[in-house]
């Protein structure tokens, strides 16, 4: 669930939407879930929400080849997991991203 959910902030559908998408393309490419529940408390998303997602990657990347998260993939996963809602791109916009 994306982290407004556990805080109870009014329901914006296409931004959790777009959050659970990322979490499903996250565990499409590495076979795992990013984190076990989005908030601060658990330690592979406080990463993402604390701006040090390289830190997340870092930890991620230990059993994968060098190189198996593309500069791209990271960039897209980093925007669509933004605890702001409102910083999350639209779908639009991940459309158009490098990645895709």
């Amino acid at each position: 669930m994306a982290p407004e959910i556990h805080v109870e902030a009014p329901y914006k559908g296409r931004e959790v939407d777009l959050f659970a998408a990322a979490i499903i393309l996250f565990i499409m490419m590495a076979q795992h879930p990013p984190f076990t529940m989005a908030t601060v408390k658990d330690p592979f998303y406080k990463c993402i929400a604390g701006n040090r997602s390289d830190l997340f990657w870092k930890t991620h990347s230990q059993d994968k080849p060098i190189g198996y998260y593309s500069e791209e993939f990271k960039d897209l996963i980093n925007c669509m997991l933004q605890l702001d809602p409102n910083h999350r791109p639209t779908i639009s916009e991940v459309r158009a991203h490098a990645w895709m």
